[in-house]
């Protein structure tokens, strides 16, 4: 009885020695997905930008073009109907993509391993 106290004990011990540590490793990978999603925001947002302003500068030269010709009226609207096209092919190829690696694996292998040291002391 007094050997599972004994034990007891330092499992104890060791678990509050790591609290804090397990607290500094959850900020620090809290502080890194955080960075990691501001920098694919602005990313993803400029990358956005320039190719909207590609799409619009390419269909003003095809409608600028054929403004003296018969076919004015067409390529108008047919720039229009592929910049549609081009927005429906993009929202269906879209998919919600989750990151499959996520910072916060290192804080559960973390305890997990101390929990396997635990229960091999106990």
């Amino acid at each position: 009885m007094f050997e599972t106290i004994k034990k007891a004990r330092q499992v104890g011990a060791i678990a509050l020695e790591r609290v804090g540590e397990y607290l500094e490793l959850f900020r620090i990978s809290a502080e890194i997905q955080g960075q990691n999603f501001v920098r694919r925001v602005i990313g993803y947002a400029m990358a956005a930008l320039f190719v909207m302003l590609s799409f619009i500068f390419l269909g003003m030269a095809v409608i600028i073009t054929c403004w003296d010709t018969p076919y004015r009226i067409f390529s108008a609207w047919g720039v229009a109907g592929l910049y549609a096209l081009i927005a429906l092919v993009v929202y269906i190829g879209t998919p919600s993509q989750a990151d499959s690696v996520s910072a916060f694996d290192t804080v559960r292998d973390e305890l997990q391993q101390d929990i396997k040291l635990m229960k091999d002391i106990v």
